[in-house]
C-alpha cells in the first residue's frame, strides 16, 4: 500500500508498506495435508467406501441368499 507522508510545506515522501505475514512453511504444509485428508474422506464417502474396512471379505451367506432368489 502506498502512503504519502508530509515532511513540511511542499515536501512529501512516498513509501510502500506491506502487511506483516506470520505464516510459516510448516503451517502451510499442515493446512495442505489437512485439506487433502478431508477431501479424501469426503471422496470415499461419496463413492461408498468404508475407510475402516479397506479389504472387505465377501459374506458367503448373503451371496448364497442372493443366488437362491435369482435361481427360482
Amino acid at each position: 500500500m502506498k502512503t504519502i507522508y508530509s515532511m513540511g510545506k511542499g515536501k512529501y515522501i512516498h513509501m510502500d508498506s506491506y502487511p506483516e505475514s506470520h505464516e510459516t512453511r510448516g503451517g502451510n504444509i499442515f493446512v495442505v495435508l489437512l485439506s487433502l485428508l478431508l477431501a479424501t474422506i469426503s471422496g470415499m464417502a461419496l463413492v461408498g467406501v468404508d475407510p475402516t474396512n479397506i479389504n472387505p471379505q465377501p459374506n458367503l451367506q448373503q451371496n448364497n441368499e442372493a443366488l437362491r432368489r435369482t435361481d427360482g
